[in-house]
């Protein structure tokens, strides 16, 4: 897993976003999912098949995160099993990848149910024993939410059949198809549903790719007063953004760190044009190398690499 990636579990693994990302895309943003009442659950799915020659075949996936959470509904109390697969790039096999990380967990609770009843010998008839699941087992549903963390816009298939050719429709209701739950902050309208520091990541992917919105965006809401230092960090990492923040705070004025970010930015530029100035006037002759390093405080050595990737010759090199 690379980075990004590594990066985008570790900052939804917090049970409060999690939450809110599920609460979201199952119920319009009513907390009916508490954070209180998630438990972590193990990310690798294992399905083991039971062949003719009765030897064990394994398949392992390993999911991003996976959660079990309680949820009450009229009288009772039931069990949901809640996945997140963080896309920071287009997948464009997602509906598969989606679909065998649910099947994989339902073979394995089958699995399991299999090797309860015969630890007790419970099965009640020649069916059940076959089956390895009793008439009264029940699973525990898996629900898999896809969240993408890219700034353009997601343009891969939302739907098994959308990854198929244009057929005979007559052989469209024999297809199982296999739709993902897809989050995409590009397609949010309302952001207010959004009470956690997902809110300001969310908003600053939708408006990455307009500049002039992005700086009305963090420097005019005051959402951006107060950011977490964990999504500050999240932003710098998806956007590629570099907002500096000191890491003993809790909290950030994002408006203030994004003006500094801005002026770091233009001097950072000024700097660069300097270079690019001094670089010309060394390869038409005019400033002899030497002088030209200490101009823009760099080694002779250094200055002749800069130069180099810069697309320039020094006049002695040539």
């Amino acid at each position: 897993m690379g980075t990004k990636d590594s990066k985008a579990k570790e900052y939804l693994s917090d049970n409060t976003r999690f939450s809110e990302i599920c609460n979201y895309v199952l119920f319009d943003g009513e907390k009916v999912i508490k954070p209180e009442n998630l438990k972590e659950c193990d990310t690798t799915e294992v399905l083991s098949v039971f062949g003719i020659d009765k030897k064990q075949i394994v398949k392992q996936k390993w999911r991003d995160l996976l959660k079990g959470v309680s949820v009450k509904y009229t009288e009772s109390v039931y069990i949901v099993l809640m996945g997140i697969e963080a896309q920071t790039d287009v997948h464009y096999s997602m509906p598969v990848k989606t679909m065998i990380y649910d099947a994989m967990n339902y073979g394995e609770q089958v699995n399991e149910a299999k090797k309860h009843h015969q630890k007790n010998k419970d099965y009640k008839s020649s069916d059940e024993f076959l089956s390895g699941f009793t008439l009264e087992d029940r699973l525990t549903p898996v629900i898999t939410i896809t969240l993408y963390l890219g700034t353009k816009n997601w343009d891969g298939p939302r739907s098994l059949v959308e990854m198929m050719p244009h057929m005979d429709e007559r052989f469209r209701p024999f297809i199982n198809d296999y739709r993902i739950n897809l989050l995409n902050p590009l397609e949010i309208t309302d952001f207010s549903k959004f009470k956690t520091g997902l809110r300001p990541l969310f908003e600053v992917l939708k408006n990455a790719s307009d500049e002039g919105k992005l700086n009305d965006l963090i420097t005019k809401d005051e959402t951006f007063t107060r950011v977490d230092v964990e999504t500050i960090a999240a932003i710098n990492l998806f956007v590629g953004t570099d907002i500096k923040y000191d890491e003993k705070e809790e909290v950030v004025n994002m408006c203030k760190a994004w003006d500094d970010h801005k002026k770091l930015g233009i001097q950072e530029g000024m700097k660069q044009g300097r270079c690019l100035e001094v670089y010309s006037l060394v390869q038409d002759g005019i400033l002899d190398p030497e002088v030209g390093a200490r101009r823009v405080s760099m080694s002779l050595d250094d200055f002749a690499d800069a130069m180099k990737k810069a697309g320039y010759k020094i006049p002695e090199l040539v």
